[in-house]
């Protein structure tokens, strides 16, 4: 028996005097116990769906909401504002995407956890009195210990801001469960976080699912996390479901041309693509973009006339499996064929590499007293210890480890963002060491540009995209008037964007639009090296493998090299030169990604390569 029932949902909101439907008669169960993953690429109506759920939207704008959302038949669009608050209460948990800004930064944590504690059989009240207290007490240091924060005193006097991005998820996972819900919603909860740390917050859901038998709806873009968690899958497209089944059926025999896409985006462990990931051209349509047929037609390589004419409905089945598609296909998924050539062409041999990192070392603090605070001490926190490496002109250099390993602080250090304590980074006639960088700096400036992770944050949300692109170019080049403005136009064509996005704000574009903006204009002063610090983090895969794509062309093109900094193995592997593995501030192991996966030397490597969700064993152990 279903314990949530979504039967024909659909919700409608209305902005700018407008109504514009985000959802579409959506229908779907999750009984108790089992696990739904919800996945689709951003805009598809993912989010939507899990907010109208509990009712959250509300609260935003203006929303009409018609079909049924029944939770153990209680029928939820009907109640009240005030039966709707009381009705959450033990029954309905939520984890959001981004831990750190659903915490309150004012308060410590555990008097959010004591704050969050409200049983359904609470008399109100209750929590103002003693027994009331220790009760929400022993529940906070409880649940603390089962969401694996052993030392619970330390972390409930703790604010958010001094807790890890994996910690902060326990917190809200802890959160979510102080009441006892019966149904938990998860909307991408492992986003952005090391594939370690990601392995044991799903290892910690599905724990936390068995032990309190809950429902879970889980939200995410990314297969093989749905591989690795969930017990059905429901795949979402432009506000509509297309495909809905058992995980089995979909990771394995997936009939929807959409769901396979998404599949084959996803970077596998052993399979080079240097050439080139795959990737879904064009994008989600707006929810008010008008299209008489199948939503995914336009992006649809089987799409024939009826498929743009007449909408499909999910209900063609084949076993286990519903899917909304008039030409589904039938071919067996193989996730092992690559793109293009099989290896990574051969680098020219140099003398002269376009970077060298010599004995690199950084330590933040000097663990001597503060002249004024002397009842302070500052902490020396060796960040980096003893790095050495090259990259070669042309070189895709990829760098992995989890957060917190010195990926970032070694490239801060490349670009000058930071001065290393000891060591020596060479970059053609420049020298950068503890006392700063040798020569002249503009020029040095020209040689090394930055992808920075966020591009939301890193790009001025009050200038236009051609006054961001050509900001660098003003200070770093004598281009200047009309031939500044043919430089920017050329540079925003050259990263696939189109040409009226010049005038656009930030605001205006989508993630993967935003990156490309970052993108164009870190190759516009003509650098021999881009750092790229998590470029693609937190994006869709299909989104993923046109970023990648650009990066790779831009170096065929320009003969650019990079130092790709992430957390995400497989996508290193798929497409790097060679990928170097770093620990505690050390780089414990360097290699050809074909090495690494069959024969890594370092038992940190096997444990990041142990870590990643990999759908081709799920295949090979599904089929």
């Amino acid at each position: 028996m279903s314990r949530l029932e979504l039967a024909g949902l659909s919700l409608t909101v209305l902005a700018d005097d407008v109504e514009t439907e985000l959802v579409h008669e959506i229908s779907l169960s999750v009984a108790a116990g089992e696990t739904l993953c919800i996945v689709g690429e951003s805009g598809s109506g993912k989010t939507v769906t899990a907010m109208s759920i509990i009712r959250l939207l509300e609260f935003v704008a203006p929303v009409r909401t018609t079909g049924g959302i029944l939770l153990e038949r209680t029928d939820i669009p009907t109640l009240t504002a005030e039966e709707m608050r009381a009705f959450r209460t033990g029954r309905i948990g939520m984890v959001f995407q981004e831990a750190l800004d659903s915490l309150n930064p004012s308060q410590r944590i555990g008097k959010q956890l004591l704050e969050a504690y409200s049983p359904r059989d609470m008399i109100p009240g209750a929590l103002r009195t003693m027994k009331g207290q220790q009760a929400a007490m022993a529940k906070a240091t409880s649940l603390l210990r089962e969401v694996g924060l052993p030392d619970t005193e330390r972390i409930m006097a703790l604010y958010p801001h001094q807790l890890s991005g994996g910690m902060q998820q326990r917190i809200m996972i802890a959160l979510a469960l102080m009441s006892d819900p019966i149904l938990l919603l998860a909307d991408e909860p492992t986003t952005a976080l090391d594939v370690t740390t990601q392995a044991e917050i799903l290892e910690l859901f599905r724990r936390l699912q068995r032990e309190h038998n809950m429902s879970c709806v889980f939200i995410t873009h990314d297969m093989g996390v749905a591989a690795e968690i969930s017990d059905r899958i429901a795949v979402m497209y432009g506000g509509r479901l297309v495909e809905v089944g058992t995980t089995r059926d979909i990771l394995t025999k997936p009939r929807h041309h959409y769901t396979r896409a998404l599949l084959e985006c996803v970077p596998q462990l052993g399979v080079r693509r240097t050439s080139g990931l795959a990737s879904i051209p064009g994008a989600v349509p707006s929810p008010r973009d008008e299209l008489l047929g199948c939503r995914y037609a336009p992006r649809c390589p089987a799409a024939t006339e009826v498929c743009t004419t007449a909408p499909p409905t999910l209900a063609a089945t084949l076993g286990d499996t519903t899917f909304a598609c008039f030409n589904p296909a039938t071919r067996p998924l193989d996730l092992t064929i690559a793109v293009g050539e099989t290896d990574a062409p051969a680098l020219v041999a140099t003398d002269r590499p376009t970077l060298t990192v010599s004995g690199i070392t950084k330590v933040f603090g000097n663990g001597r007293r503060t002249p004024n605070l002397d009842h302070l001490r500052k902490r020396a926190v060796v960040a980096v210890r003893d790095v050495s490496l090259h990259i070669a002109p042309g070189e895709f250099f990829g760098l992995v480890g989890e957060s917190g390993s010195g990926k970032t602080t070694l490239g801060r250090m490349i670009a000058a963002l930071e001065h290393p304590s000891a060591g020596t980074i060479s970059v053609g006639d420049h020298e950068h060491t503890s006392k700063g960088v040798t020569g002249d700096s503009r020029e040095f400036r020209r040689s090394i540009q930055l992808i920075f992770q966020d591009p939301q944050s890193s790009l001025d949300p009050r200038h236009t995209v051609a006054r961001i692109i050509g900001e660098p170019l003003r200070e770093l080049t004598n281009l200047r008037g009309a031939e500044l403005d043919t430089r920017v136009a050329s540079l925003i064509d050259e990263v696939g964007l189109p040409a009226a996005t010049k005038n656009k704000l930030p605001s205006q574009l989508s993630g993967g639009q935003r990156q490309r903006v970052a993108i164009a204009r870190a190759i516009g002063p003509e650098p021999r090296l881009i750092v790229a610090d998590e470029p693609t983090s937190a994006l869709d895969v299909s989104v993923q493998g046109q970023v990648i794509n650009i990066l790779l062309e831009l170096r065929r093109e320009r003969d650019l090299s990079f130092l790709f900094i992430t957390h995400n193995l497989s996508l290193v592997l798929s497409v790097a030169d060679r990928v170097g593995v770093m620990c505690k501030g050390e780089l414990v192991e360097v290699g050809h990604p074909t090495d690494i996966v069959t024969n890594s030397t370092h038992p940190y490597t096997r444990q990041l390569l142990a870590a990643n969700p990999d759908l081709l064993a799920y295949q090979t152990t599904n089929p």
